[in-house]
């Protein structure tokens, strides 16, 4: 098995070195165990983060919010980089992406566990989940997840994920640094919002 990738860095990882770490991780088991986890009731033992907004309402903020999701909008933040947003999503591709915290870059690991559309007479839904792998600075699982209710004709969109903090960086500061899991919730809400507002 290839080494874990180092996590930690003094300065933001280059596509390159992301490009290898994803190359490492391609055979990396999952860091958690209830993978799917997050399709229904959060698991018990994990730190547990929903939020929810409303994007607004009809068949065009729904197909502009589906193709937002699609090109990882939600990630398009000044603290946050994710490395190839022409990443097609898909159950077992392996993302990467960079966070800012506590002085330091760190550079993690997930993959895509499932990917769900779904039409039926209440409403339509999209949602892709994806799961920490070996090395990642917490372990859990991250779902979002678009729905366009068919009664009210509202779209709204919704991230739910359980965690646990692993390394003993994070651990260390676990106050902070579930405010940076709670952050990062909230600013890629409003930047997929943004993002299906724009003209």
């Amino acid at each position: 098995m290839s080494a874990t990738p180092t996590v930690f860095h003094l300065f933001l990882p280059t596509p390159p070195d992301a490009e290898a770490a994803v190359r490492a991780a391609e055979r990396a088991p999952f860091s958690y165990g209830p993978v799917g986890g997050t399709r229904g009731e959060l698991p018990e033992g994990f730190d547990h983060d929903v939020q929810r907004t409303v994007l607004g309402r009809g068949r065009a903020t729904w197909d502009r919010a589906v193709a937002a999701l699609r090109d990882w909008k939600q990630f398009e933040l000044s603290w946050v980089r994710f490395y190839r947003p022409d990443t097609a999503i898909r159950p077992g591709i392996v993302v990467a992406f960079s966070s800012h915290q506590v002085g330091l870059w760190a550079l993690n690991l997930c993959r895509i566990v499932d990917v769900s559309e779904v039409s039926d007479d209440a409403s339509t839904r999209f949602a892709f989940a994806y799961g920490t792998l070996q090395g990642h600075v917490v372990s859990g699982e991250e779902r979002f997840e678009l729905r366009w209710d068919h009664a009210t004709d509202e779209v709204s969109f919704e991230i739910r994920k359980f965690s646990r903090l692993e390394h003993w960086v994070v651990r260390a500061f676990r106050p902070l640094a579930r405010r940076i899991q709670a952050r990062f919730s909230h600013e890629a809400l409003a930047n997929l919002r943004r993002a299906v507002e724009a003209p």
